[in-house]
């Protein structure tokens, strides 16, 4: 909840528990959630244009009106439905209708179907991503200076290294899905549990700034034959996933034991799965939004500027950003889309 004419840092519902809904009476979004089957449900009512979330994430079984789905969407509000295990079930974003996504789209479907421009975007997207986990790495500790060419042994040694700084306590040794997938198989400690949720809720917003150009988010040129999710948003969102990797370390050595990881706010079922409660589902969320919301320094040619050159931007700006240079790329507006021009963070 945000607090009224302070910067909101929490632009994010979560909603959970069993019969959560997104519904409208009187013209305004009523947003119930139902996590704690002893108390009454949890309720609020925005007119659409008032409502401070920018999205929505629903978990397990509820109810979403269509007035309220199509209300939500022409006001580009950005509904995320996941499992109860956090991974990706829909992401609802509203329609792009115009020529210049018509002319978009057609651009990106002759240059996905050029094999050495996609193999080109393949590389700057595999450089882009190491870059960002070694950073990642150099910040939290590590002493690593390079990673392996291989992307298959690059993300072990990434995620040994990674595991290093979590708390044993959490027995997280390495990421049991690398990827989101169309997997069955569900995480088996808090830290793969958080990960989900977090590649998700990153997933969520990659959708909408993909749709939101007119691009097709099932043509990726990096991963064509995935299946089990939107490919061209897999591709994209590998630069990027250090935000959700960071958001994570900093929950599980967070300084402050209100903040922290509980022991009490997980447990297992028989197989093995991990569940988590509400309360840290939604803590987690909001620091996950708070990083997507950190400002840094960033070359874009639009917009207002500093004496330097570059212009205050938030990390999740960097995305669509990086996504309308892509869209250039496929014009021919741009020759090239070097990797020094995908998302890396300064410290």
């Amino acid at each position: 909840m945000t607090l009224k004419n302070q910067k909101n840092h929490y632009n994010v519902k979560f909603l959970k528990g069993y019969g959560h809904s997104i519904s409208v009476k009187d013209s305004k979004i009523i947003l119930k959630s139902n996590h704690d089957p002893f108390s009454p449900p949890e309720q609020e009512e925005w007119f659409v244009k008032n409502m401070p979330y920018e999205k929505i994430v629903l978990s397990g079984k509820g109810y979403v009106s269509t007035e309220a789905l199509s209300l939500l969407s022409e006001n580009n509000r950005n509904v995320i439905l996941l499992d109860n295990h956090g991974k990706p079930v829909t992401f609802c974003n509203g329609m792009m209708d115009s020529l210049t996504a018509t002319k978009y789209r057609m651009a990106q479907y002759d240059t996905f179907r050029n094999p050495e421009k996609c193999e080109y975007l393949r590389k700057q997207i595999i450089s882009a991503k190491k870059e960002s986990q070694l950073k990642l790495l150099r910040l939290i500790g590590s002493e690593i200076s390079e990673l392996p060419d291989s992307e298959h042994i690059s993300a072990k040694v990434y995620w040994t290294e990674f595991a290093k700084f979590i708390p044993e306590k959490y027995q997280f040794h390495s990421r049991n899905q690398s990827h989101i997938t169309s997997s069955k198989n569900n995480a088996t400690d808090i830290i793969n549990a958080l990960l989900n949720y977090g590649y998700s809720v990153l997933a969520g917003e990659i959708s909408k700034f993909v749709c939101g150009f007119g691009l097709d988010p099932y043509l990726g040129f990096m991963h064509r034959s995935h299946t089990g999710f939107q490919p061209l948003v897999y591709d994209i969102i590998e630069p990027f996933r250090w935000l959700v990797d960071y958001t994570v370390y900093s929950m599980a050595n967070h300084s402050s034991t209100r903040q922290r990881i509980k022991l009490k706010e997980y447990s297992f079922t028989k197989d093995g799965t991990v569940v988590l409660e509400y309360s840290l589902i939604k803590r987690f969320l909001e620091m996950l939004e708070r990083q997507f919301s950190q400002e840094r320094k960033y070359s874009f040619r639009h917009g207002k500027k500093t004496k330097d050159g570059l212009k205050s931007v938030q990390e999740i700006t960097v995305v669509k950003i990086i996504i309308q240079n892509l869209v250039e790329y496929s014009t021919g507006k741009q020759k090239s889309l070097e990797s020094n021009n995908f998302a890396f963070f300064d410290f």
